[in-house]
């Protein structure tokens, strides 16, 4: 068992009726990060962070039921989005106190503990797995701390009591970055084949080179979001091993509408990556069905009988394609987008 990616036999992808050639728009609204958060109706940034809620700890997730991996703490950048979006103190609590408790398990190297829960003893992860690990937490961290950076209501005097206890845990953030560094050709090998990785891989490590200042960081980052850009099939689907998927492409989708977000006009990166992710959100918008059901035929790992994880299988994650078509209605003023939005959250929630 593979701890903290997957996983199980993939099935081969089947042939559908229609062959789907994306087109790609042209950005209309060139938003900062704070601009397209505030673009969301409240309802639906509200909704997102309930469903990711520390305990009085700060545990996410499976942590709750004791500490399990930094893995799971990757709720602390959703719960940063609602705090800035309506001056929510009790949300900017959530994000501090998951992050506070998440470096009460780092250790000296810089790398977090690993806990085996009762309920999977014997088990063992790779260094693969555990470097993934980091990384999806990493991505969530990053991207919160410079959500929270945009921010003039965060950056008040009014704040500076929580910005502090941000500030005293920097040197651990950075230990972190780099302890995950040292670890990016084992990314590169493990994640080859899935660009949804590829990209939390680039957020992760762009996101902390753009907040600690540090240009490997944010260079590694890029080699990461062009790997993931290569893995685009033509007609507009991410090659998850050798097919398409679903429910992964709207995870990859939402990542990498992340790291478009955090991208400067100046960055060689933001056309390539808009090009990437106008193409593949215009894929998946192909693959929701008229009753807003995402269509998992042809998956090759999200579908009926197919991955698992923690022993329980995988589940179509259709939060994060209703995010990516959000995004993309409002970069481009495409409605049909918000529309399918809408729809995706009207089956499924």
């Amino acid at each position: 068992m593979i701890f903290l990616s997957c996983s199980k036999d993939k099935a081969e992808p089947e042939t559908i009726a229609e062959n789907y050639v994306c087109h790609i728009q042209a950005v209309q609204n060139n938003y900062s990060r704070i601009q397209l958060i505030q673009s969301f109706d409240e309802n639906i940034i509200q909704g997102i962070a309930s469903k990711n809620v520390p305990d009085t700890n700060g545990a996410m997730s499976r942590n709750r039921d004791g500490y399990f991996h930094v893995r799971f703490q990757m709720g602390i950048s959703l719960q940063a989005d609602l705090a800035v979006y309506n001056e929510n103190t009790q949300a900017l609590e959530y994000a501090i106190k998951s992050i506070e408790y998440a470096f009460q398990h780092q250790t000296s190297n810089g790398d977090f503990l690993f806990v085996v829960p009762p309920d999977l003893s014997g088990e063992t992860p790779n260094k693969a797995d555990l470097a993934s690990g980091v990384s999806f937490f990493l991505s969530s961290l990053g991207l919160a701390l410079n959500t929270l950076d945009q921010s003039n209501w965060y950056n008040s005097q009014s704040m500076s009591g929580y910005k502090n206890r941000i500030e005293i845990l920097r040197p651990n953030i950075e230990s972190a970055a780099l302890w995950l560094l040292t670890k990016d050709q084992i990314l590169e090998m493990a994640d080859e084949n899935a660009p949804n990785r590829l990209l939390f891989n680039a957020l992760a490590f762009y996101s902390l080179g753009r907040w600690l200042d540090n240009s490997e960081l944010k260079a590694t980052g890029i080699n990461f979001a062009n790997n993931a850009i290569s893995k685009k099939h033509p007609d507009g689907y991410f090659l998850e091993a050798n097919g398409w998927d679903s429910s992964y492409q709207g995870v990859g989708i939402h990542v990498g509408f992340n790291l478009y977000s955090l991208l400067p006009d100046t960055e060689i990166l933001q056309t390539a990556l808009w090009d990437c992710l106008s193409c593949a959100t215009d894929w998946q918008k192909s693959r929701i069905l008229a009753s807003g059901e995402i269509s998992t035929q042809g998956n090759i790992r999200v579908y009926p009988g197919g991955e698992e994880f923690l022993g329980n299988e995988k589940r179509v994650a259709w939060v994060d394609t209703m995010t990516g078509f959000f995004v993309m209605a409002y970069l481009t003023n495409d409605s049909s987008y918000s529309a399918k939005a809408n729809e995706i959250k009207e089956f499924y929630d």
